[in-house]
């Protein structure tokens, strides 16, 4: 005969079932101001665009293919270089950048989003570091003068729509202008540039001998495998001076460039102990201000020295017309008198590499550790060696120095070093003669391929029916050598190595990498992976070898610096 509950066992599990509702309907209420409170930190965090109004026009491709009209701007391919006029209004302007180079941006907007999906580990950690973010540039865009802001809007609303972005194109766009910011938060120095200038000698009657001659090459880590298109920007901005701007897609502010007056601006990161200013503009939206707005360099340097800049940077200033150039040293701090700080007016030739040498910024620690355990350090040593005699100083000698793949007395640091000047990283690399306006930009890859050349007279200031008929710097031998090609296959064989490895087969994958030692002993992500290998083979004293090896190869990465001096400990030391 079956048996009934007793009432203690019912009303327990009437109880039971209460808890749970209860349980069910908090969770339910807290689930919904979680959603509530993320939805109203993201409304807060949020950058808005400004309102604008678009008159879209048609894209009208060419029968070639290698150009694409859009009003009165266009998008052309010459050779390894993608030429973007851009003509009229902030409006206009921003619309037809995003029209005719969505692509070349998505291809950047890609690789920097894997690269950082690679960085952090599982989507907590990529999460809250985006949710840090926000945080951190919150009504960051409120210093902006309306035109940028507004060019940056249209921009935003020309490009495709990204369903993968947590951010939204605006927001996103504004932190595009911000990475030297952005970067050193990762710690690691992903950004680094070298440049000089070398101004003329007076002659014994007191004329000045000779033009402004400016080099400049700048690298974004992007990867081995990656290099974005290179991109030489022509702005024609209604009421303001045309400029030439060279960069990549995207990119509204300026990192290398040079205007119709002959006022040229180059900016290479820096890190201060100083801590970003918030209501502040970004270094490479403030040198688009002294390109649209200078006509001298001494206007350029009030510029600079008046803005309120987020980060530290040095930039390098030339007049082609005074045939002279400074550089400055500037950090974020307050107290300009003491943050923004000249240096080269009475040298006749500058330089700089990513950290900064005056006085005032010696006892800057960030400053101090960029120097001694980045490339910064040796590569402004070389180019001491290079420069401190320049002599008559011709375009074709800073293509030279560009080019330089040698070490301190000209010793011989092998392909891929970081120290090198070129180092095969190179992201952009830039010639100017100031004086007689014509600007070479190198196709790549890095330096080694072409420079071509433009006649700014005419390009920017309108002189003459049609451009001059240049010279362009040919390709370095290199490229076409025996030498490189071994460098490109022992790329490709660290690539196989590295997937053998993860695959559990560590034999084959030495054998793989030794091959690409063979090839090109100097890459110091192959000694990495050497390392990792050999210790797999548990051979620890081999994977030692290697990890000091990579150590002393790929100087700045911070942070994989540390993880790689933590298995030498692991190891035994």
């Amino acid at each position: 005969m079956a048996t009934r509950p007793s009432f203690s066992q019912a009303s327990e599990g009437r109880s039971v079932l209460a808890l749970l509702r209860v349980l069910v309907v908090v969770g339910g209420i807290f689930s919904i101001i979680a959603a509530l409170a993320y939805s109203g930190y993201v409304g807060y965090t949020d950058l808005e665009p400004a309102e604008i109004e678009l008159q879209e026009q048609e894209l009208v491709v060419d029968e070639t293919g290698r150009r694409v009209d859009y009003g009165r701007s266009w998008l052309a391919r010459r050779g390894g270089l993608w030429v973007l006029h851009l003509e009229g209004s902030p409006e206009d302007m921003g619309d037809a950048h995003g029209r005719l180079a969505g692509r070349l941006f998505r291809a950047i907007d890609d690789r920097v989003r894997g690269t950082l999906d690679g960085r952090y580990h599982g989507w907590i950690e990529s999460w809250a570091e985006l949710m840090l973010l926000r945080w951190d540039y919150r009504g960051a865009d409120a210093a902006l003068p309306h035109r940028t802001r507004t060019e940056l809007s249209a921009l935003a609303a020309a490009l495709p729509e990204d369903e993968d972005s947590e951010l939204e194109p605006y927001h996103r766009l504004f932190l595009y202008q911000c990475f030297f910011d952005l970067t050193q938060r990762l710690q690691d120095v992903v950004v680094e540039g070298s440049m000089f200038a070398v101004t003329p000698r007076a002659t014994n009657s007191g004329v000045e001998a000779g033009n402004l001659v400016i080099g400049r090459t700048l690298s974004v880590d992007f990867g081995p495998d990656f290099e974005p298109d290179r991109v030489v920007a022509f702005h024609y901005p209604d009421g303001k001076y045309p400029f030439v701007s060279v960069g990549w897609a995207g990119l509204v502010g300026v990192v290398t460039g040079i205007n119709a007056r002959g006022v040229f601006v180059a900016a290479n990161p820096a890190r201060t102990d100083d801590a970003s200013e918030a209501n502040s503009v970004p270094l490479p939206l403030v040198l688009r201000q002294v390109l649209e707005e200078a006509d001298t360099l001494e206007q350029a340097v009030t510029i600079l020295e008046e803005a309120e800049l987020r980060t530290a940077g040095i930039v390098l200033i030339g007049d082609g017309v005074q045939r002279k150039a400074v550089i400055l040293e500037a950090s974020a701090r307050a107290e300009r008198d003491e943050a923004r700080v000249l240096r080269g007016d009475d040298e006749q030739a500058i330089w700089a590499t990513d950290h900064m040498i005056r006085e005032v910024f010696e006892a800057d620690a960030h400053n101090d550790r960029i120097r001694r355990t980045t490339s910064s350090g040796y590569r402004f040593e070389r180019l001491t060696e290079l420069l401190k005699a320049p002599g008559t100083f011709e375009p074709e000698d800073a293509v030279s120095i560009l080019r330089d793949r040698r070490g301190l007395d000209n010793a011989e640091l092998g392909l891929g070093n970081r120290n090198a000047l070129e180092n095969l990283h190179t992201t952009q690399s830039v010639v100017v003669d100031a004086t007689s306006m014509v600007l070479w930009v190198a196709e790549g890859p890095s330096n080694l391929g072409r420079y071509r050349a433009f006649d700014l007279r005419h390009l920017l200031a309108r002189q003459g029916s049609r451009p001059a008929a240049l010279a362009d710097f040919g390709a370095d031998r290199l490229l076409y050598s025996e030498e490189y090609r071994d460098y490109g296959e022992a790329l490709e064989g660290i690539d196989y190595a590295r997937e053998l490895l993860g695959l559990g087969r560590p034999e084959e994958a030495l054998a793989a990498a030794q091959v690409s030692l063979a090839l090109a002993p100097d890459i110091g992500e192959l000694h990495r992976l050497l390392g990792d290998i050999e210790r797999e083979l548990e051979h620890p004293d081999e994977a030692k070898v290697h990890y000091r090896r990579y150590l002393e190869l790929v100087p700045g990465r911070q942070r994989d610096q540390e993880r790689v001096k933590g298995i030498i400990d692991e190891l035994g030391g």
